[in-house]
């Protein structure tokens, strides 16, 4: 009687052997996308913060553009130093903490309200929670220093609560910083508000981008970006045939010992660009 090879323990063993290497290789790569999402965005972030710190030690335009360099924000009791661009874009955001549209400048009357990031970018607002009662948020613009005492403790509101961000009392000098709550989600927002130190007299409020739709935070949920499908089939596509033209000339002879070094050099920047596309379908997240 014939053997019957389809469920031969050698064929059931390659068909194991096939599920276990390729659920290892999906962790990996599960691993390897929540390491970029944690540091590997940083980069970029890093990148434009440098490239605004040459920037704020040369004379600012009186309105700042999108994207364009606000000041400096520092909060001593969490350890922030970072520079603002003006918007709340999530290009915006990857750059730094943003200026809501509407908003005046620092120290001008007002409400500047600031949004920034938990978890990625950089993540300039991590450690908002930890902010107390009488702390300091210190505002460096182009018109000069300005510090701010914190009133009472942070706050939660409903995502949707575009008012955080607008001026109520247009004759009191105040800044809020608005970002997600809890951790990795966008459901609420935890905020935060300071007044301006009375010692120091408040300028004339010149709002940036007056724009009552532009207000709105960035609530975003999966494939919001649309333009991120090419990158990431693209690179998706060629993160495949790296794999298989590697796997190609091992089975043709060539050494490992030269073949994986030089498509692992190849493989990486390539998964970089391939994570850059992915995260731009995935929900915002501040």
């Amino acid at each position: 009687m014939a053997k019957d090879t389809n469920t031969s323990p050698g064929r059931i063993s390659r068909l194991l052997d096939a599920v276990g290497r390729t659920m290892i290789v999906a962790g990996l790569l599960l691993l390897s996308f929540v390491a970029y999402q944690l540091w590997g965005t940083g980069i970029a972030e890093n990148r434009a913060q440098d490239d605004m710190a040459t920037q704020f030690v040369k004379p600012q335009p009186v309105q700042p553009q999108f994207g364009g360099l606000v000041g400096r924000i520092s909060i001593p009791s969490i350890g922030v130093s970072k520079y603002v661009v003006a918007g709340v874009r999530l290009k915006d955001l990857e750059r730094g903490p943003g200026l809501f549209p509407g908003s005046p400048l620092p120290g001008q009357k007002g409400n500047v309200a600031i949004a920034g990031h938990r978890t990625t970018f950089g993540a300039p607002f991590s450690r908002i929670d930890e902010i107390q009662d009488s702390d300091k948020i210190i505002l460096e613009s182009r018109d000069g220093t300005f510090t701010y005492r914190v009133n009472g403790e942070p706050k939660i509101v409903s995502a949707t609560d575009v008012a955080v961000a607008k001026t109520t009392n247009p004759d009191v000098a105040i800044v809020t910083l608005v970002s997600c709550y809890p951790k990795w989600t966008s459901t609420k927002r935890i905020i935060v508000v300071a007044t301006l130190d009375p010692a120091e007299a408040p300028l004339p409020p010149t709002p940036f981008a007056v724009n009552e739709a532009a207000t709105q935070q960035p609530i975003a949920g999966w494939f919001h970006d649309p333009t991120a499908w090419p990158t990431v089939l693209f690179f998706g596509i060629a993160l495949i045939v790296i794999r298989i033209v590697a796997g190609f000339m091992t089975r043709r002879g060539r050494r490992r010992i030269f073949v994986y070094p030089i498509a692992f050099g190849i493989f990486i920047p390539t998964l970089f660009l391939f994570f850059g596309g992915l995260a731009r379908l995935l929900p915002a997240n501040l």
